[in-house]
Order: C-alpha cells, then structure tokens, then sequence
C-alpha cells in the first residue's frame, strides 16, 4: 500500500514539476520572438481581364453548363466541357500542369469539376464560380 502512495505522489511531482518547466519554457519563447514584421507578398485580385491574358498564353477557362446554357450565353474565350462529359470520364486534353478555370451559373457543378479535375491530377484548378462571381470581376456574358 505504501508503494502505491509513493507511486502516486511521485507521478504528481513529476508531473506538476513538467508542468511549471513547460510554463517557463512558454514566457522564454516569447522572450525571443523577433519584435518585426516579416514582409509578405500580396498577389493582385483576379479579374477577368487576367483570365484573358492567361487564355492567350495557353491556360482554359471551362464552362460546365449544358451546351444548351452555353449558346444561350457565354464569356468570351470560354469552352464548354459540361460537367456531364467530366462525370462520364471524358477529360480536358491538356497538360496536367495547366491552369483551367471553371464555372457554372451558380458555383455547385464547378465544384464538382474542380473537384474531379483535382482527383485526376490536375494540379492548377482555379474554381470561378457562378456567372454572377464572374461578372463581379469583369467578364461579360456574350449572348
């Protein structure tokens, strides 16, 4: 019985003992926190006028409405590669390290196809949004 009782205050001294360590150890790494500020680099806000030049240089932007939504109105330089061909397997013929945008109306189905280009290897998916999110940043629906 008595080992048990000793057993028991020595785990409750070592353990309060790491605890004050563990404490002191806090207020010196704050102590040595470097007192500046690291700089960090901002990237410009997307606009469509990026997407453009991005076209121009070989990067996708991919409408994933039906073909039917598609001609009924588009951005400019926009392919359309419907969600359906995506989910069916059918994927861009293109370089797994290019850029591809995607959109929808309303943001749900290219999710989706960010999400599948994603698990096909596609490394560089840039999810737009809905038509409107489109818009916010400048691009103009062609009808």
């Amino acid at each position: 019985m008595n080992r048990i009782i000793i057993a028991i205050i020595a785990v409750v001294v070592l353990g309060a003992g790491g605890f004050f360590l563990m404490q002191n150890n806090n207020k010196n790494s704050e102590v040595t926190k470097p007192k500046t500020a690291v700089a960090t680099t901002k990237t410009a806000p997307l606009t469509f006028a990026t997407i453009q030049d991005e076209i121009k240089n070989g990067e996708k932007l991919y409408d994933v409405r039906t073909p039917d939504e598609f001609t009924a109105g588009h951005f400019a330089n926009a392919e359309n590669f419907p969600l359906q061909d995506l989910q069916a397997g059918k994927l861009p013929d293109v370089a797994k390290t290019t850029k591809i945008y995607v959109h929808c109306r309303t943001g749900v189905r290219s999710a989706e196809a960010a999400k599948i280009l994603r698990e096909n290897g596609f490394a560089n998916v840039v999810d737009l949004h809905g038509l409107a999110d489109i818009e916010k940043i400048g691009g103009e629906l062609i009808k």
